[in-house]
């Protein structure tokens, strides 16, 4: 319950900066607009990807803010007692990050509505669809937390982080050739955990790689427990991390 409310308090500091909110409004609306105009040309209006790649981008995009939420919080000067406090480090961290992702899905509704009002056409959301939606805001959340939680090691990290984000959006399988794509991404699945739902949001694959999955998850949920042991140490023990 305390989790909860942590997360809660945390989800409204998220909405309250113009920043956060308006950019996966606009990278859902600027990649529509490119995918809609593409399409367009192409008379493939009917090509479900049109929505379906802005609403995933604007998710990513969405995700990629937990770093900034980080940035935010050192600013503000109350970092170093959201991560050194008497609650669990590991959940006091995933309660600031968490707000990113969730604030994510909206991308979904909103590139829909777009295909609704210019013509695009879409898939029917099923138990199946929405299911495939959450196992990818569950991949997404975790590779951002993942990553946002290496930017407290240091405050120049955010330099570097279209450096990792663009890189696994496009090993994802988000963007390009189905077939040109496909090779890689049979082998991108098992590190990169969105990129099997990705995969079956897209059609690019017929079938969700549930092992792939599992497995890519695993892997990224033990990076974070290293990074969070990491984090501890240098906050608790050796006083070396420098969150100000």
């Amino acid at each position: 319950m305390r989790f909860v409310r942590l997360f809660w308090f945390h989800f409204k500091e998220y909405l309250s900066d113009q920043y956060f909110v308006t950019l996966t409004l606009t990278s859902t609306l600027s990649i529509f607009l490119v995918q809609y105009t593409l399409a367009y040309a192409n008379h493939q209006l009917t090509n479900t990807s049109v929505w379906l790649q802005s609403a995933i981008f604007g998710m990513w995009s969405s995700c990629t803010t937990a770093a900034g939420s980080i940035g935010f919080e050192r600013y503000k000067g109350t970092l170093p007692y959201l991560i050194n406090n008497a609650y669990d480090e590991r959940l006091s961290l995933i309660a600031l990050l968490l707000p990113a992702s969730t604030y994510g899905l909206a991308a979904f509704p909103l590139a829909w509505l777009l295909a609704q009002l210019l013509g695009v056409t879409t898939d029917a959301i099923t138990f199946k669809f929405s299911l495939t939606v959450i196992l990818l805001w569950l991949a997404m959340a975790t590779m951002g937390i993942f990553i946002a939680s290496f930017f407290t090691l240091t405050p120049n990290a955010i330099t570097y982080e279209s450096l990792i984000g663009i890189p696994l959006v496009l090993l994802s399988g988000l963007f390009g050739n189905p077939n040109f794509l496909r090779p890689f991404i049979k082998i991108a699945q098992w590190f990169i955990p969105m990129t099997t739902p990705i995969a079956t949001l897209t059609g690019t694959s017929s079938t969700f790689n549930w092992s792939a999955y599992f497995s890519s998850l695993i892997i990224w949920f033990f990076l974070i427990i290293l990074m969070v042991k990491k984090i501890n140490q240098l906050a608790r023990k050796k006083g070396e991390l420098n969150l100000i």
